[in-house]
């Protein structure tokens, strides 16, 4: 497949667009280590909100494919820093990702099939962030970005937190403030747990050549850290997130999965596709811009 270069206008957008946003040890070998400590299930979960411009959109099915270019904004920590933190390996998050787009009819585009599309990915952490008293005894801390972190679940969905961030951290007005359902006592649970997450954003590839930013969907995909290695478990967080992929998500779709893949949908609905070879695709990477204003924060060990 020919490499489709990014018009300059593109490149140019790409790099501002890349803040986005919403905007672990190695695992013990095989043996008597993981019958004395087995593995906890992974739990991902996927929110997908469309524009009203992305809705007018004609639906994308492998009969159907739209075709895009792809730009990366690599690995972040979107919460607190934990040391010691492992990152995937970028071609293998480019290669996951390409496969699993693959499966939805997202395909890269060529000199034969030009882009509508431009995605813009990126993949990281959202652990919580917590404030330790003076007291040795406080082990805990309090955590300051539970609401961050609900936010990025679309825990927004469920009455739980509002939309914008703008709002204060209890609101009785939500659905959620004061009675919750199940469904609102996983997110809940969730949001107090360090996450491995990544997201992907469609804009309208026209307009980007006009320096112009069109948003049409982003999907966010989280799972919980604890004992679990990000690189391990990535392939199958973006797999069980497939579906969800740039179709509007009425709720956060919760899905809980054991050692061998078998998929139980705990809130909305699922389909789980097999694997297969991804494309090759070409991905134009891009740096965010440094976020001076931020002050560097205390890392803290990572638990598992």
């Amino acid at each position: 497949m020919s490499r489709l270069p990014l018009p300059r206008p593109v490149r140019r957008l790409a790099g501002a667009l890349a803040l986005f946003g919403a905007m672990a040890p190695a695992a013990a070998p095989a043996g008597v280590l993981d019958w004395l400590f087995p593995r906890p299930e992974l739990r991902v979960v996927t929110v997908t909100d469309t524009t009203p411009v992305g809705a007018l959109r004609r639906p994308v099915s492998s009969a159907q494919p739209a075709y895009y270019v792809a730009v990366s904004a690599g690995f972040r920590d979107f919460g607190g820093i934990v040391a010691g933190e492992k990152a995937p390996a970028k071609e293998e998050v480019f290669r996951a990702m390409a496969r699993v787009l693959a499966r939805q009819g997202y395909l890269p585009a060529s000199a034969e099939h030009p882009p509508s599309l431009l995605l813009l990915w990126t993949w990281g952490t959202m652990n919580t962030d917590r404030i330790y008293s003076a007291n040795p005894d406080d082990t805990e801390g309090r955590q300051v970005n539970r609401n961050q972190l609900l936010r990025f679940m679309g825990a927004y969905k469920l009455g739980l937190v509002a939309r914008e961030s703008g709002v204060g951290a209890f609101d009785p007005g939500l659905p959620g403030a004061l009675f919750r359902d199940a469904d609102q006592e996983v997110l809940s649970d969730l949001a107090t747990e360090d996450l491995y997450v990544a997201a992907i954003a469609a804009y309208d590839h026209a307009a980007a050549v006009r320096s112009q930013k069109v948003l049409l969907w982003t999907t966010k995909i989280s799972a919980p850290s604890r004992g679990h290695a990000f690189a391990e478990i990535l392939p199958s967080m973006l797999a069980l997130a497939g579906p969800q992929v740039g179709r509007e998500t009425a709720r956060p779709v919760v899905v809980t999965a054991g050692e061998r893949f078998k998929a139980e949908v705990k809130i909305g609905d699922a389909t789980v596709v097999e694997g297969g070879e991804p494309p090759a695709v070409s991905v134009t990477e891009v740096t965010p811009p440094a976020e001076n204003s931020r002050p560097a924060p205390a890392r803290k060990a990572r638990g598992r």
